[in-house]
């Protein structure tokens, strides 16, 4: 005899024989629950309905059972929910906790993360080997309009009020240190005020976009705290140098010029066109008097020393590489080598002040 598939029929029966519904909870013998299995009304049992040989008879009601024991579809994550909703990349059923939008349907939770993984590894970086950010260079604009404002109130408030409160003496060190800061965004005049912010654009848009923004203010504000600390250091206590006023940016200019000759080392481009722009303005520096040569070489020696150590220290990124975890390891490291440029500078301060005789750096 030939074995022929059933398909849910009786091997030997003409008919076909009625294909069992699921009771969900309620009597398997009539079609709407209300007679038991020999056709009499089911008494309800102590935990749901039917009769003697309904699902919830006396045998033990268990209510309304889970969609898992209903043959219905849960989700992974919660066994005790019920869910139509299919994750769109891997099929498996979602619940409403664990479901997530997506362009086009839905994702679950582990497939939202793991495509976030992915999209992780595969992000590009910067050349310092942090995130993109925006591409827009709102530091620099920002520093040229605050120089623009300071400059705006050194001309128009009488009395000088505004350099007695930020410009910078080394006599002032401990009194008022914030000017050690503050003194950078001061100039002596609309022509020191144009060129120093011309070059800040010409550099600082490129170097914004090329590092990144926090990367490019910190190298910034250091290498302006790097020259005012040169300062203090080739300062004579004794002579007129102790209580001469220092302003303008130019040491923070100074160290983006040395921190572009740096990129572009690393880029393979022109060095020669950065190395000529350093000379000449070092030329002017030692030539030109009333400039601040201690400022200027301060803020440039700090400012290529401390991208150097960036770039040296810079995770490289293989194959496959999960590059958000490269761009927090590179961020570390990069704030732990201006970290170390701060402290270098702080403990140039200090030996400063031990050395200097008594009352050369009053408090107040």
């Amino acid at each position: 005899m030939e074995n022929r598939p059933t398909y849910g029929y009786g091997a030997d029966d003409q008919e076909p024989s009625p294909r069992p519904r699921p009771t969900y909870g309620y009597s398997s013998g009539g079609s709407d629950g209300t007679s038991g299995a020999n056709g009499a009304p089911g008494a309800p049992g102590p935990g749901g309905f039917g009769g003697a040989d309904g699902a919830g008879g006396s045998g033990g009601g268990q209510g309304i059972p889970s969609g898992e024991q209903a043959g219905a579809p849960v989700c992974p994550r919660h066994p005790d929910r019920v869910s139509y909703v299919r994750c769109k990349r891997c099929g498996r059923p979602a619940c409403g906790d664990c479901q997530r939008p997506a362009p086009v349907g839905m994702l679950c939770v582990d497939c939202e993360r793991e495509l976030g993984a992915q999209q992780r590894s595969a992000s590009p970086r910067n050349m310092a080997g942090g995130r993109m950010g925006s591409a827009t260079p709102f530091l620099t604009y920002g520093v040229i309009g605050i120089c623009v404002a300071l400059f705006l109130g050194q001309t128009l408030i009488p009395g000088g009020a505004v350099e007695q409160a930020l410009i910078y003496a080394p006599v002032r060190t401990l009194a008022m240190p914030w000017t050690m800061i503050t003194s950078g965004f001061l100039h002596g005049g609309i022509f020191h005020l144009l060129l120093n912010m011309y070059a800040m654009y010409l550099v600082g848009t490129h170097l914004e976009r090329t590092l990144g923004h926090w990367r490019f203010g910190a190298i910034f504000l250091l290498s302006l705290f790097a020259g005012h600390v040169a300062v203090l250091l080739f300062a004579d206590p004794t002579a007129s140098s102790w209580v001469a006023p220092t302003l303008g940016a130019s040491g923070g200019i100074f160290g983006m010029f040395g921190t572009l000759f740096i990129v572009n080392r690393r880029m393979g481009a022109e060095t020669t066109q950065i190395l000529v722009l350093i000379a000449l303005n070092l030329v002017i520096t030692f030539t030109i008097p009333n400039i601040s040569w201690q400022g200027h070489l301060g803020g440039l020696v700090m400012g290529t020393a401390v991208t150097a150590a960036m770039f040296a220290l810079r995770p490289k990124a293989s194959p496959g590489a999960d590059r958000g975890a490269l761009a927090k390891r590179s961020a570390a490291l990069h704030a732990g080598v201006l970290v170390l440029g701060l402290a270098l500078c702080l403990a140039i301060i200090a030996l400063k002040v031990v050395l200097a005789p008594s009352g050369a750096l009053p408090l107040l």
